[in-house]
């Protein structure tokens, strides 16, 4: 009967840490000072791949919590 909830768990942490790396690529890419045609595409993609996380976190947050919104979570500074 628990084992939704783990289940659930691990696709927050999975989800979190991709958001993690995906900025810390960003990050890579916007310092880069060599082809910044290249880095800037691929800062894009990592930019895009960690908010689409984002949605994703959130959506599952509200979903667990029904009645809490994301705008909540953010103005009590989570």
């Amino acid at each position: 009967m628990t084992r939704p909830c783990r289940d659930r768990g691990a696709v927050l942490a999975d989800l979190l840490a991709d958001i993690r790396r995906a900025e810390a690529m960003a990050h890579i890419h916007d310092r880069a000072a060599t082809d910044r045609d290249h880095h800037a595409d691929a800062a894009q993609q990592a930019d895009e791949r960690a908010e689409t996380g984002r949605r994703a976190v959130r959506a599952m947050i509200e979903q667990a919590f029904p009645g809490v919104s994301w705008t909540m979570i953010e103005k009590a500074a989570l």
